[in-house]
């Protein structure tokens, strides 16, 4: 065989076996071949797996709940087919695919199971409130829950990017051509993750007990200020003002309040229960706005008493968020709250070196069991108008709670709870000061209404040990209804009375107000001189106020009588109020003779009952109290 310049035959150890090399390449494609149907196939078969899990939705007695399932059923069918077609068409990662499927599996699963869940857990969470241990946050949580339960207002959307399942609440809109369309509300309040509603189901807070979280920190200050008096301070007092003293008192309150933010939502919502700013002295005022929660962000920008909630991205569990402006104000409130508890459960009477021998009970500690024993018998007294079932003897018992020193004048018991007619300091004037109750709490309900009526400053919590252990068991809140109100005598004088001035009803500049006799009033409805019917209402009304009749009802009515041509028109002025046992009715033909007549009859029955702004006594016998028709306070409800 010929050969050219520098030729080399090869040897044949150095030749490439190509037909090796193409049977592992032809292996390796096969292979790859098989592995790609066979993650079709399992993709196929999962698909249709979660197809099976959609078609077999749980089902209920509720058609509401069946819609409001199989409505989701049939949107996550068509997402799945949808995933199915974009892997392959190629227009859909396998990564992105199988986690937007995983997303959605898991979420299927735990909003079919949402129903066990939520009541696998109600039976402990109702026992925590009943024993105390929760905190308002927790039965907020779940109340959201059960909100969006109601299935014809909330449904499960889908987000496509994802594949995550959420629930909210729907809102109704109106397009342009008129068709009404239901969609899902943009309100943070009002929508949130399966995920996120499970944790909210399953998580449990804690209420904050104050005396007992800072008790360590106080017996531990007590022995500091010995050391501090030793150097020569004189009393407690002045101990407490040393830097050594409160940096040791404020490292130990922030480790309750910067450490963890259930602390600081329970001291605001369980113990401070309104929002509190400074006077000009700089003491700490309560507004009377309770908190609430939130997780509107612009909610909560709007006002101190909307507490912001987030999802911590670390535990997934809700949580209040105090990082922002208000939230760092409600902090504030809390430790504040915090630093003065503090402060007055550390003794500061006793001079230097006295402490250090046994001591006889100070003033201030018999006064403060005096004062703590008083409340613990305003709690029982609380719980038993709470429980009475003796309409009688709730109306005594809203009475007796006038004698604790509070500033309450009437009183009721509603459905909703309990209502007082308070005296503001302030304003000078007394106020209604509603407290919602826990029909399934009766502890809790009573804690609530002692914080209310006795103020920030009182440790509720504390004077609710003082009761036994067991006092509260087998007692519940009681459906009746009842209210008190203090008899005070009217001065009503005579309608024709020189003294018997009033303002004058229709004058128009109420810069320069001008006294007129309620006689002149009468004339003027007498001679026509006022004739509208606006204005007769207006006069008649403020009359009738004056002789004791503070819920007068003035109307014009008209009714046609007869038929055909001699039916003709019938005008009356009817006068209503609670004290009459029907209502005045004067044809209007008559209204100028006879209007002084009724407003003396008027005056005369009010002159002979005996009390003013509640249920009318006669001949100074009480009649059973009217709540059907009357608020709290006796005024009457429209």
């Amino acid at each position: 065989m010929a050969t050219g310049y520098k030729y080399a035959e090869r040897n044949a150890a150095s030749q490439v076996d190509w037909s090796a090399i193409g049977s592992s390449i032809s292996k390796t494609l096969t292979d790859e071949s098989e592995r790609r149907e066979k993650a079709k196939k399992e993709i196929a078969e999962a698909s249709n797996q979660y197809a099976e899990t959609l078609s077999n939705a749980p089902m209920g007695d509720s058609r509401d709940f069946n819609d409001w399932t199989l409505d989701f059923a049939s949107n996550a069918q068509e997402f799945r087919l949808m995933q199915d077609r974009m892997l392959r068409s190629g227009r859909m990662k396998l990564r992105d695919y199988n986690m937007s499927r995983q997303n959605l599996k898991s979420g299927t699963e735990q909003a079919f199971n949402l129903a066990k869940e939520y009541n696998a857990e109600y039976a402990d969470k109702m026992k925590r409130l009943q024993d105390g241990e929760s905190q308002d946050l927790e039965g907020f949580l779940m109340g959201t829950a059960e909100g969006f339960s109601n299935f014809t207002k909330s449904g499960l959307y889908i987000d496509p990017n994802t594949g995550k399942v959420a629930i909210a609440n729907k809102v109704q809109k109106t397009l342009p051509d008129g068709t009404v369309i239901y969609e899902m509300s943009q309100n943070p309040n009002d929508f949130t993750s399966i995920n996120s509603l499970r944790n909210r189901i399953t998580s449990k807070y804690n209420k904050f007990n104050v005396s007992k979280s800072l008790q360590p920190g106080v017996s531990d200050l007590g022995k500091r200020i010995e050391v501090i008096m030793k150097d020569g301070v004189k009393t407690r007092e002045d101990a407490k003002q040393t830097p050594g003293y409160i940096t040791a008192r404020d490292t130990f309150i922030n480790s309750f309040v910067d450490t963890n933010p259930d602390n600081v939502t329970s001291i605001l919502t369980d113990t401070l229960a309104e929002v509190v700013t400074l006077d000009e002295n700089g003491k700490a005022v309560g507004t009377g706005k309770g908190f609430k929660f939130t997780f509107d962000p612009n909610e909560a920008e709007s006002s101190e008493e909307f507490i912001l909630l987030r999802e911590n991205p670390q535990t997934k569990r809700i949580e209040g968020d105090f990082d922002t402006a208000n939230g760092k104000k409600q902090k504030e409130m809390a430790r504040k709250f915090l630093e003065t508890k503090f402060d007055t459960m550390v003794d500061f009477e006793e001079t230097a070196r006295q402490e250090f021998a046994p001591q006889r009970p100070t003033a201030a500690d018999r006064k403060y069991q005096r004062e703590l024993k008083n409340n613990a018998d305003l709690a029982v007294d609380i719980a038993e108008v709470l429980t009475e079932t003796d309409p009688a003897n709730v109306q005594a018992g809203l009475g007796i709670l006038r004698e604790y020193g509070l500033n309450i004048r009437g009183a009721a018991k509603t459905p909703k709870g309990l209502s007082f007619e308070v005296f503001n300091d302030k304003t000078k004037k007394y106020e209604d000061v509603p407290v919602i109750l826990d029909k399934s709490n009766l502890k809790g309900s009573v804690e609530r209404v002692l914080q209310k009526l006795l103020g920030r400053n009182v440790d509720a919590q504390e004077v609710m040990s003082q009761l036994p252990a067991n006092y509260f068991e087998g007692k519940s809140i009681s459906d009746i209804e009842a209210l008190f109100t203090p008899q005070e005598v009217v001065e009503i004088k005579e309608v024709d009375s020189r003294q018997n001035v009033m303002m004058d009803p229709l004058q128009e500049d109420l810069t320069q107000l001008k006294p007129v006799t309620v006689d002149s009033q009468i004339k003027k409805l007498e001679d026509g001189t006022v004739y509208e019917k606006e204005e007769v209402t207006t006069v008649l009304s403020e009359v009738l106020k004056k002789q004791g009749v503070d819920d007068v009802d003035v109307q014009f009515t008209t009714e046609r009588t007869g038929s055909g041509r001699r039916g003709r028109q019938i005008t009356t002025v009817d006068i209503n109020s609670k004290y009459f046992e029907q209502p005045y009715k004067i044809n209007l033909a008559d209204f100028e003779d006879e209007i002084r007549t009724i407003i003396q009859d008027i005056t005369n029955k009010r002159k002979s009952q005996m009390t003013f702004g509640g249920a009318s006594t006669e001949q100074g016998t009480d009649t059973a109290p009217q709540t059907a028709n009357v608020d709290a306070f006796g005024n009457r409800i429209e």
